[in-house]
């Protein structure tokens, strides 16, 4: 003999919820957890997302791509630990670029943050190309006052840093034998996610004639715009896109690609969110308006029938 299950009261008198609430109301933890995934997956496993190479990273690329082996670069890391996730793959990037062609690096910081990001990010690069510090590279350090160690460059880069960031003489490096000022120098390369790209293009480029590139935030890149427009810039990234750009272009998949893939599929699901949301108001809309016609067929059917009484 088998018993059927019967509804409890409390299920039989809680109504279903309708489908316009469910999507008009979203509880937020899912929403967090769905954003955590669609961001972790494609880092995890890349898609390989499509990218279209923009004009800026290209005349970036080509900049140094022109460069011979033995040219001499300067990089400068102009970022903190706070901009590491957009900017680190644009700094990677370039050093393997200028590494794998036999360029010569100066490199240097002008924010008090940066030295452990450039040892960092030299002593990988350098050591995955087999590069030298003295000869191959040299790494200056940091300097306080930003203007003058820009104006001052321009005259002798061993005036500017007596010695280097181990405090080694700038007179005992090589590379700084065969390039003490801008005019011996071929690029200048900057990755910052303030205004000091425009400095750089209003006191090397404007004073001295040095040809700059930089990398910036996406947020910068709109105001680093009109230096490129006019020529003063020769080539800029913007945000995590122009790096993703520039390594397509190098034939690199480093973070920048990854973190695109990332990006992408987290925008994606924001706007799906977005279009799910507005259809459950949509659906939320046309109940409120049917209820509000059957009860006013209600309210005419009640006074009909106190007429007929």
């Amino acid at each position: 003999m088998t018993t059927e299950a019967r509804p409890s009261k409390t299920d039989a008198a809680r109504p279903r919820r309708p489908l316009h609430d469910w999507l008009a109301n979203v509880d937020r933890r899912v929403i967090f957890i769905a954003v955590a995934v669609a961001t972790a997956l494609p880092l995890i496993f890349p898609l390989n997302l499509p990218i279209k190479t923009s004009r800026e990273a290209r005349a970036y690329y080509d900049e140094i791509e022109r460069l011979q082996p033995g040219d001499e670069m300067i990089f400068v890391f102009d970022y903190e630990p706070d901009l590491m996730a957009e900017l680190d793959p644009m700094s990677i990037a370039t050093l393997r670029h200028a590494f794998r062609k036999d360029i010569q690096v100066i490199a240097l910081t002008d924010y008090p943050g940066g030295p452990g990001i450039a040892e960092r990010i030299l002593g990988e690069v350098a050591a995955e190309y087999g590069k030298t510090h003295g000869t191959d590279y040299v790494f200056l350090g940091y300097n306080p006052d930003y203007s003058a160690t820009m104006l001052r460059m321009g005259e002798s880069i061993q005036a500017t840093f007596p010695t280097d960031h181990y405090h080694t003489p700038s007179s005992e490096l090589p590379l700084l034998q065969e390039a003490d000022r801008y005019a011996e120098v071929e690029l200048l390369a900057t990755v910052t996610g303030s205004a000091l790209a425009e400095y750089w293009v209003i006191f090397a480029g404007g004073s001295y004639g040095q040809r700059i590139i930089a990398g910036n935030t996406a947020i910068q890149a709109v105001l680093i715009y009109p230096y490129f427009q006019t020529g003063q810039l020769s080539g800029f990234l913007g945000g995590l896109k122009g790096a993703a750009e520039y390594e397509k272009l190098i034939g690199t998949e480093g973070a920048g690609l990854r973190g695109m893939d990332a990006q992408s599929m987290a925008h994606l699901l924001i706007v799906c969110f977005i279009i799910l949301g507005n259809i459950g108001f949509v659906l939320q809309r046309r109940y409120q308006r049917r209820l509000e016609r059957e009860q006013d067929g209600g309210a005419k059917r009640e006074q009909g029938d106190g007429v007929k009484r």
